[in-house]
């Protein structure tokens, strides 16, 4: 019986070609929408992170602060979980950069260095949020030691309400391009559907059972689905050959096995998906010929 599935399967791809050409091409543009907005997404995180990883603050220390006290404070900052990591910065370093930035030596006008030390702290992107930063913020400045927590407040802000907004418009675009791909691959199934009433109906007539008729279409959907990958993978060796000949770009690592595996897998889906939809309505019913 599975040798019968098969060759039924391959039998309806070679004889309806403009059919299946029409089929493999419009599961390719889909796949293309899904791992476009599957890419969007982890673009999207990533940019998030990047983001959220340049807000730096800075936790300026007590001038009475000395020895092991400062052991204290790094024990504390460590055990924050808001913290991913932090720089301590002493005051012959504070005082060093300060000359960097406006290019004015202090130390022959000053008698003493009244930059304080301080510590400069990096949060876990993923606890940054414009609702969590105040909160975090709060727990920085109950550290015993810490005189003052200073951060850019409005870019903070701007930046997370920007990471905010950027993630539901991607997760939104995602969600109608998968929903468009599905629509895209099931109608065309339908339409090949009606093309082949004339020999549905004669296998009816025969007696043949309706796993007999859709089990074939679920397989030529798969089929389908796999060289629609195939296709796909083609297609994006090609552009990032292209990408990577006239542009030095080494940003978006990413594990390519997962990647290829994820493309078939998607592949067979939505070949499956577009196939068991078209069917839903399939029965032993005679239809009518228009």
């Amino acid at each position: 019986m599975f040798l019968y599935y098969i060759k039924e399967t391959f039998n309806s791809l070679l004889n309806s070609k403009l059919g299946s050409l029409l089929i493999i091409t419009t599961t390719t543009i889909a796949l293309i929408f899904v791992s476009f907005s599957i890419g969007l997404i982890s673009f999207s995180a990533k940019i998030n992170n990047k983001l959220k990883e340049n807000i730096k603050i800075n936790l300026f220390v007590n001038d009475s602060i000395t020895g092991d006290k400062y052991s204290l404070i790094e024990e504390e900052l460590k055990n924050n979980i808001y913290i991913e990591s932090f720089k301590f910065v002493d005051k012959e370093k504070a005082l060093k950069i300060m000359q960097e930035k406006t290019g004015k030596d202090f130390a022959s006008v000053l008698e003493a260095n009244p930059l304080p030390a301080s510590y400069s702290v990096r949060l876990v992107p993923d606890s940054v949020s414009a609702q969590s930063i105040e909160p975090i913020i709060k727990t920085l400045e109950k550290v015993i030691g810490i005189d003052e927590v200073v951060y850019d407040y409005n870019l903070t802000l701007k930046l997370l309400n920007y990471t905010n907004s950027s993630k539901k418009i991607i997760y939104w675009l995602s969600i109608f391009l998968v929903f468009l791909s599905i629509y895209l691959v099931y109608s065309n199934n339908k339409l090949l559907l009606s093309s082949r009433i004339t020999q549905y109906n004669t296998m009816k007539l025969v007696g043949a059972k309706l796993q007999a008729i859709k089990i074939p279409i679920f397989l030529n959907g798969i089929i389908i689905g796999i060289v629609a990958a195939t296709i796909c993978l083609a297609l994006y060796l090609v552009f990032l050959n292209f990408v990577t000949k006239f542009y030095n770009i080494t940003y978006f690592e990413f594990n390519e096995t997962y990647f290829y595996i994820m493309l078939y897998a998607l592949g067979i889906l939505l070949g499956f998906l577009g196939s068991y939809f078209a069917t839903l309505n399939v029965s032993l019913k005679i239809n009518k010929v228009k």
